[in-house]
C-alpha cells in the first residue's frame, strides 16, 4: 500500500475537480451553484462557485495509478443524503492577486449559519505555507489556488457524511457566501440542495 502525502491527495482531488468543472462550463444544463453562476464584484475581483459531491461508494476503490483512493466528483447542485460523501465548493476567481482569507459561510436549509470556514489562499507565491488567521487558534495551511484559463480556482471541502447533516436529516436548500477578507457583503453565493 502506498501512502499518499495529504498535499498529494489534495492535488489529486483538485485536477479530478478542475477537470470535471471544467468540463461543467461548456455542457449545456450544467447545474452551477446558485442557479446559474451568480456572479458579484468585490474590489475589481470577481467570482463564481460550482458545487461538487463524492460519493460514498468511491471509498472503497483505489487506484494503481494515483496511490490514492478514487474519488468520482460530480457536478451539480443537489445530492442525496444516503449517497454523498462531501461536497466541494470550487471558488473560480478573476482578476485577484496575492494573500486572502476565503470565508466559506454555510447555511442550513432553516437559514441559519452551520458552520463558518476561514481558509488562507494565494495566488502565485506562497510567502509562507501555514499562517495565523482570525478566530482560528491554531496556524493553518495555506491554500495555493490552481490556475485553469483566465481563472484562479480555490476549493472547500464540506463534509456530508456522518456529519450533523446525515445524523439529523437536514434535507433541503442549503446556501454557501464566499466572502473575501474583512468585507461583509458576500463576492459570490450559491446554493445546493440535499435531498433523500
Amino acid at each position: 500500500m502506498h501512502a499518499v502525502s495529504k498535499e498529494g491527495r489534495m492535488a489529486y482531488f483538485m485536477l479530478i475537480g478542475l477537470l470535471v468543472s471544467g468540463l461543467a462550463m461548456l455542457l449545456p444544463g450544467t447545474a452551477w451553484a446558485g442557479g446559474g453562476g451568480q456572479e458579484l464584484r468585490h474590489s475589481g475581483a470577481s467570482a463564481f462557485l460550482i458545487v461538487a459531491g463524492t460519493s460514498v461508494y468511491d471509498q472503497a476503490g483505489r487506484s494503481r495509478r494515483s496511490g490514492g483512493m478514487r474519488k468520482t466528483l460530480t457536478v451539480n447542485t443537489s445530492f442525496s443524503i444516503s449517497t454523498v460523501r462531501d461536497v466541494y465548493v470550487y471558488t473560480y476567481w478573476e482578476n485577484l492577486f496575492g494573500e486572502h482569507d476565503l470565508i466559506i459561510l454555510v447555511y442550513s436549509p432553516d437559514g441559519q449559519l452551520y458552520q463558518k470556514r476561514v481558509v488562507p489562499i494565494s495566488i502565485g507565491q506562497l510567502s509562507s505555507s501555514t499562517r495565523q488567521v482570525p478566530g482560528v487558534e491554531n496556524v493553518v495551511d495555506v491554500q495555493r489556488t490552481t490556475p485553469l484559463g483566465r481563472y484562479e480556482v480555490s476549493t472547500v471541502q464540506l463534509p456530508i457524511a456522518g456529519t450533523w447533516i446525515t445524523e439529523h436529516r437536514l434535507l433541503g436548500t442549503w446556501r454557501v457566501d464566499v466572502l473575501l477578507d474583512k468585507a461583509s457583503a458576500p463576492v459570490t453565493s450559491g446554493t445546493f440542495i440535499i435531498t433523500e
